[in-house]
């Protein structure tokens, strides 16, 4: 043995966590299993550096941690709806530290939190998950080519099995564990035991490491990428164009996460073109990458419409569509948003509207709705209209007898212009998303790419389902046209619709 290693270069003792295990059969959830469940995954990862079994204390690695992934899905019998679709903690590995990390997800989103290994916060949030959680059904990967499957009772109960992993599983795990052995530790001096963690190649942890980015929708050598600038010929992607790439990269994952929606069997099974409408697209980045993304990724046949009131962009653009070989399925139009012919207008599956400024971005909605375009992706810039209707109202209601009701439970906020501003930014697009779901849309509101790539980054992403409006809908719309003394411009661009659906609801 290596004098410099706290480990033998054989395999760790797995006896040490034997004791501790997931009885099967049948148990009481709460009280037995939830517990277990919790205990066997904070020991694998807080044994570095314990001194058991009259053994030296000895550096953790990653062959120590056992049990590689713990989760929950589906609503547990008698149970409130879970909070997220699921829920998983794992460990991973971040700037050589062990953290433990909590993933939460939705339908179309995922939510990351990590926490220190040792952090109190830990069990509670543990405690919080697997006990009080709501779900139904739990999963735990183990490290020994096994796993538990936990499922909750209408009593109360669990029952729980242990199954051996797929033959790839075990396969993957047997080549990190050979490359372990082979793997030697380094010293560390007065270091906390959690951050000793020594076999840390991508051969034999890669289930500890944070690398888990979402994949690449769209190659940095794709020659629309080349051909409008962002990628050298060699296809790197341009310092200067970095953010432009990752805007195009966001945009294309909420894209997909859509496109059940957008696309269905008749588009899939029949060869019919998804139809597309970018209102605003300026230099067609993204009109061009929904292009060649359906076409060459998702192998979806699609017609794409370009809209810009610039002469020059249309010239540009259908320049680049006839050198990349996509004129016939990528057409421009110049006009403005409110009024340009666009060709095929009567079946738009699919309206995008990405940072168009102030009411423009109301105008891409009033068409897309007329359409009945069954998904929209707006991405909102600047907020003027809403700032001056308000503005007007409250200077109209001091001139009167009648006192204005608007500030009274914002006084604090208006009282500092920034914060007041970034309020009605954010009332002009919660009054956009509830316009649209009076009118038969469901509406997430979303960050669409981080703060540090752009601030313009909300997405209201809306997929038509012809619901109708709820009574509570409309109190929730009348309430903000009271409490603001004004109506929106898309309530008032919008007033035909909106009122036909008002009559509908009894």
């Amino acid at each position: 043995n290596n004098n410099n290693n706290n480990i033998s270069n054989g395999p760790p003792p797995h006896h040490h966590h034997h004791r501790l295990r997931i009885h099967e059969g049948r148990h009481a959830f709460e009280t037995k299993t939830a517990k277990e469940m919790q205990r066997l995954f904070l020991h694998s990862l807080r044994r570095g550096g314990v001194k058991e079994n009259n053994e030296e204390e000895r550096t953790m690695t990653s062959r120590d941690i056992y049990v590689v992934k713990l989760s929950g899905t589906g609503k547990a019998p008698k149970q409130k709806k879970p909070e997220f679709k699921k829920s998983e903690f794992r460990p991973v590995l971040i700037k050589n530290e062990l953290k433990v990390q909590l993933i939460r997800f939705t339908e179309t989103q995922s939510f990351t939190k990590n926490f220190a290994v040792h952090d109190e916060e830990v069990e509670g949030i543990l405690e919080d998950v697997v006990a009080n959680g709501g779900y139904g059904n739990w999963r735990v990967d183990m490290r020994d080519e096994t796993a538990y499957d936990i499922r909750v009772t209408k009593s109360g109960d669990a029952f729980v099995s242990r199954s051996k992993k797929s033959r790839s599983s075990v396969e993957e795990e047997s080549s990190r564990s050979n490359h372990d052995d082979e793997d030697e530790s380094k010293k560390t001096n007065g270091a906390d035991s959690t951050k000793r963690l020594i076999n840390t190649t991508r051969k034999n942890a890669s289930f500890l490491a944070n690398d888990r980015e979402k994949k690449r929708l769209m190659r940095a050598d794709d020659p629309f990428l080349v051909q409008v600038g962002v990628s050298t010929k060699d296809g790197k992607i341009k310092a200067a164009k970095r953010d432009k790439y990752k805007q195009v990269e966001e945009f294309l994952h909420h894209l997909e996460a859509s496109l059940p929606v957008a696309s269905d069997e008749e588009y899939t099974s029949a060869k019919k073109p998804l139809n597309i409408v970018d209102l605003g697209c300026g230099n067609a980045y993204l009109t061009f990458a929904t292009y060649s993304f359906l076409k060459n990724t998702k192998s979806m046949d699609a017609n794409v419409v370009g809209v810009d009131v610039k002469r020059q962009s249309k010239e540009h653009n259908e320049a680049v569509a006839k050198e990349l070989g996509w004129e016939r399925d990528v057409s421009f139009v110049q006009g403005t948003i409110e009024q340009a012919e666009i060709p095929g207008s009567e079946n738009v599956d699919v309206c995008i509207a990405l940072h168009a400024c102030d009411t423009a971005t109301d105008q891409s909605l009033v068409r897309a709705v007329r359409w009945k375009t069954k998904l929209i992706l707006a991405s909102p810039c600047c907020h003027h209209d809403l700032h001056v209707r308000i503005k007007k109202s409250v200077t109209s209601s001091s001139s009167s007898s009648s006192s204005s009701v608007l500030l009274a439970p914002m006084t604090s906020i208006a009282r500092h212009g920034i914060l007041y501003e970034r309020t009605i930014d954010n009332v002009t697009d919660a009054w956009r998303a509830l316009v649209l779901r009076i009118l038969g849309y469901k509406v997430d509101v979303v960050e669409f790419i981080g703060g540090e790539h752009t601030a313009r980054n909300t997405l209201i992403r809306a997929r038509y389902t012809g619901a109708k409006a709820t009574k509570e809908l409309w109190d929730e719309h009348d309430a903000m046209v009271s409490s603001f003394g004004c109506e929106s411009y898309l309530t008032e661009a919008l007033k035909k619709e909106l009122e036909s659906r008002r009559i509908s609801v009894t």
